[in-house]
């Protein structure tokens, strides 16, 4: 049986693929363990962990995420988002295992949009800085995986009708990671929709919400077109 370990299951999209992977037609032993019982930044506790189970594919989902959050918190951002990768890199190395990364379209500036996966990486904000260094540490590995799978987290009440992107929900998009996790084989896969502003995306999915534009002092740290083209299967 794969043996699958995941960072971050704790999270929205954690638990959405951990409950497929359990419940799909193909059965899997994965595991799990929380932040507490399995703290990414703790080598030596991670270590333990990943030889006891020793598992045939790791999928790091693990991060921290809130863009405003990591543009004040510089020191937090990089030690979960890099050093805690970085951990798990350096050890992957020695396991002999397939790594997921889950990455974010935030490692581009969003000045041209519908990104392939062969553009040049040129994040805006800290939160992008920290999910393209940590890209680059994954690529050293001889087995990897980089996802890029842009979702809507949470619906919220008011949306910028300049803002560009092709984002899914997360009930969309879960199944998708997983079978490009498992089935497809190149090594940078963009998991995307049609290129759309947030507001057309929420009212194409008959969500009520309040047209803004984006405020002046957003712009130096918020992509205005993450749009990808997508490579999935």
């Amino acid at each position: 049986m794969t043996k699958v370990f995941i960072t971050g299951g704790s999270g929205a999209l954690g638990k959405v693929l951990i409950k497929q992977l359990k419940t799909g037609s193909e059965s899997y032993d994965v595991l799990s363990p929380s932040s507490k019982d399995c703290n990414i930044l703790d080598f030596k506790n991670l270590e333990s962990i990943l030889k006891k189970y020793s598992p045939n594919i790791i999928i790091h989902l693990a991060a921290f995420v809130d863009t405003f959050g990591c543009e004040n918190d510089i020191k937090k951002a990089i030690d979960v988002n890099v050093i805690g990768t970085a951990n798990l890199v350096k050890l992957c190395s020695d396991i002999n295992c397939t790594f997921v990364y889950i990455s974010s379209e935030y490692v581009f500036s969003g000045e041209k949009g519908n990104y392939t996966t062969t553009d040049r990486l040129d994040p805006l904000n800290v939160y992008g800085k920290t999910k393209a260094s940590s890209e680059y540490l994954v690529s050293t590995l001889p087995d990897y995986k980089i996802i890029r799978a842009p979702f809507i987290r949470k619906i919220y009440p008011k949306v910028f009708t300049n803002q560009y992107c092709s984002r899914y929900f997360i009930d969309e998009i879960s199944e998708k990671i997983i079978k490009n996790i498992f089935f497809n084989y190149d090594n940078i896969t963009h998991i995307a929709s049609e290129r759309m502003s947030l507001y057309d995306l929420y009212q194409k999915k008959g969500i009520e919400a309040k047209p803004i534009l984006m405020p002046e002092n957003h712009k130096n740290f918020i992509p205005k077109d993450t749009s990808l083209i997508d490579n999935s299967i």
